[in-house]
């Protein structure tokens, strides 16, 4: 051991030491992955521009040496992929190495240090910028930096012969922003269908033929200067998406890494792989935690519903201002997610008229969903979910739509909702989500109430024909006499409805910018077919169905639209039987804020009385809705001490 080493790494155990060293959280057949970008040697180059997520030379040191105080393992992308063939099982806490954008600094500065702690490596570049000509300019965002902080191809083709390091692509020409919506957001231009004031939106067609094209080109130059194609394809800022995910595979480029900060699998699949982002600021005993899987992530959710009927206007300039101040009352208030409403529905029937996103069907109220997502993502840092119709979807004539075994017609006591045993009404609204993916940025789906049958519904042909197909008789008076028919026909219905909207989630999901987030989904629940089971019936809802189909059951617990004698005691029994049916991790219940029997709106105080009897009763996750942000409805004021989780956390174990 050179005495250079010797001394850094005595002065990295001075700092090891004073972590608490944990015995790793960690299962066998696990594994951890951890990105960097740019190191820089403070040293030598003291006035080099330093960007957010660059380190110096010495906290890498650090972080390779308590790597291996704390027996870590660094593995290959290899080793992962033999192990999870049933090859030669990975070592105990193995660690994968990556870094991004192929800066000069790796071969300079990193690639020694491999070399001298005989640890591997990934090393991602961008193949337009590789190609950009000495004592040239690379577009770095908004600015531009010199083409001799990047590697050239000569290094690359120096560090792939080492069998110590993996060049992978970081896309072609993909690490940019496009502008994304005619408000002018930027957005990753690998998931974004481009805004052009001329000529609209980039078409479906056309945003795959840009893609492909960026794979073909990828792989084109990888083939002429190093000889082979990469098999990794690092998406730039973490973003992708099922579609992209399989365009790079047609071209060989199989494996990606996510922004995701959580340990993987063996048994998870390769295709994406989470990733841990490191910065200067990221402390020792934070990779400590990350290492040994004992991060700390928000033990609640406290869910805000947002109607964007209440954000639109006609006037730009106003609905300008309500987004300011929605996003102003959602930042001040400490909330985690944001289900936003991403259909218009001024006449408050719970069924779409129009959307508020581009797509093939409905007319477009305003292009506003995305702009208001991205927003309360960026500025808010909350979650938001794309709360959408899964049936009532007002589509006109030539469609049909869930019809009354009694009259033969529609029900005009309930949403008119497409009925799903109409293959071509099945397709259409898959089409709504598939647009909802490609054109809007979220993080989740809230299915909304309308996604249920009356014991009268439904009597379409399409329907009687598939109650056949299960051995049931196509006379719904039939079954309703008979109650073993009856039982058999609301599970059917209900597995039914479920099995749909998972074919939605599919295809909402598509599209859709996976980021730094889970993509997760909810669907909300009548609550009288948890305080009535038999009322099961009469809505082919059941709360363990939902369980075993979405991350959450939202729970609709609102005791005066249920007209509850005792709202606090019915909540209190609500929560009660939820949870014996359902973990409390998968528990949301949604109050409400207004009483649409009289038109009024529930006073704070009482809605803050209802979060505290929920939270007495265990009750995790706490949404209500509507939040009237013009009105201060309800008063933030009252709300946030009971509502808002802060900063309060809790380890993952």
């Amino acid at each position: 051991m050179t005495l250079w080493r010797v001394i850094v790494m005595s002065a990295a155990l001075l700092v090891v030491v004073n972590i608490q060293q944990a015995q790793a959280a960690r299962s066998p057949g696990d594994y951890v992955v951890i990105s960097y970008h740019d190191i820089v040697d403070s040293s030598v180059t003291p006035d080099l521009d330093i960007y957010s997520q660059t380190i110096t030379r010495g906290r890498l040191v650090e972080h390779f040496n308590m790597l291996e105080v704390g027996g870590y393992q660094p593995v290959s992308l290899q080793q992962i992929i033999d192990a999870k063939a049933g090859g030669t099982p990975l070592p105990e806490k193995a660690v994968l190495l990556t870094f991004d954008d192929g800066y000069r600094s790796f071969y300079d500065i990193v690639f020694p240090l491999l070399k001298l702690y005989n640890f591997p490596a990934v090393q991602a570049v961008v193949g337009s910028w590789l190609d950009v000509p000495a004592g040239g300019q690379v577009p770095y965002g908004s600015i531009t930096l010199p083409r001799e902080r990047f590697l050239s191809w000569e290094q690359v083709r120096a560090l792939d012969e080492s069998p110590l390091v993996e060049i992978a692509s970081h896309s072609y020409d993909l690490h940019k922003g496009v502008v994304g919506n005619p408000m002018g957001n930027e957005q990753a231009a690998a998931v974004t269908s481009i805004w052009n004031a001329r000529s609209g939106y980039e078409s479906e067609a056309a945003y795959i033929e840009r893609i492909r094209g960026d794979m073909a080109r990828t792989q084109q130059r990888f083939q002429e200067q190093v000889g082979r194609s990469p098999r990794i394809m690092v998406w730039p800022y973490g973003a992708y998406s099922q579609a992209t995910l399989n365009m790079a595979a047609e071209y060989g480029m199989e494996y990606t890494f996510s922004l995701l900060g959580a340990p993987n699998q063996l048994s998870d699949s390769m295709n994406t792989m989470n990733r841990y982002l490191i910065d200067q600021e990221t402390s020792l005993q934070t990779i400590e935690e990350i290492l040994s899987n004992r991060l700390w992530e928000n033990e609640s959710l406290r869910i805000v519903h947002v109607d964007l009927d209440y954000v639109y206007d006609p006037d730009p300039i106003q609905q300008e201002h309500n987004l300011d101040k929605l996003i102003d009352r959602i930042y001040r208030y400490g909330v985690s997610t944001v289900y936003l409403q991403a259909y218009a529905d001024p006449d408050g029937d719970g069924v779409a008229d129009e959307l508020y996103f581009p797509n093939r069907h409905l007319p477009v109220r305003a292009d506003l969903f995305n702009r208001v997502a991205w927003q309360l993502k960026k500025r808010a840092n909350v979650k938001v979910y794309a709360w959408m119709p899964v049936l009532s979807f007002d589509l006109g004539s030539g469609y049909q739509y869930v019809t009354d075994a009694r009259t033969g017609s529609e029900s005009p006591d309930q949403y008119r909702r497409l009925s799903p045993f109409v293959q071509e009404n099945r397709d259409t609204i898959r089409e709504i989500y598939l647009d909802l993916g490609r054109m809007t940025k979220y993080d989740g789906l809230l299915f909304h109430d309308d996604a249920f049958f009356t014991d009268f519904e439904d009597a379409n042909p399409e329907a009687l024909a598939a109650y056949q197909e299960v051995s049931l008789p196509s006379d719904i008076n039939a079954i309703r006499n008979n109650d073993s028919l009856m039982n058999t026909w609301t599970r059917f219905r209900t597995e039914y409805l479920t099995d749909f909207t998972l074919e939605l989630e599919e295809a909402a999901n598509y599209y859709r910018q996976a980021d730094n987030k889970v993509f997760t989904t909810s669907r909300n629940l009548y609550a009288v077919t948890v305080m009535e089971p038999r009322s099961q019936r009469w809505f082919a809802q059941d709360m363990q169905n939902f369980a075993s189909g979405y991350d959450f059951v939202a729970v609709m617990a609102m005791p005066y639209m249920e007209e509850a004698e005792n709202p606090d005691e019915w909540l209190r029994s609500l929560a009660q039987r939820s949870l014996a049916q359902v973990s409390a991790d998968q528990l949301v219940f949604e109050l409400q804020a207004q009483d649409w029997r009289t038109q009024t709106s529930i006073p704070s105080e009482e809605m803050a009385q209802w979060v505290r009897i929920l939270r007495e009763e265990g009750i995790k996750h706490i949404g209500y809705y509507p939040d009237d942000f013009h009105q201060n409805h309800p008063d933030i004021n009252v709300m946030r001490p009971v509502f808002s989780i802060g900063r309060r956390f809790r380890a993952i174990q």
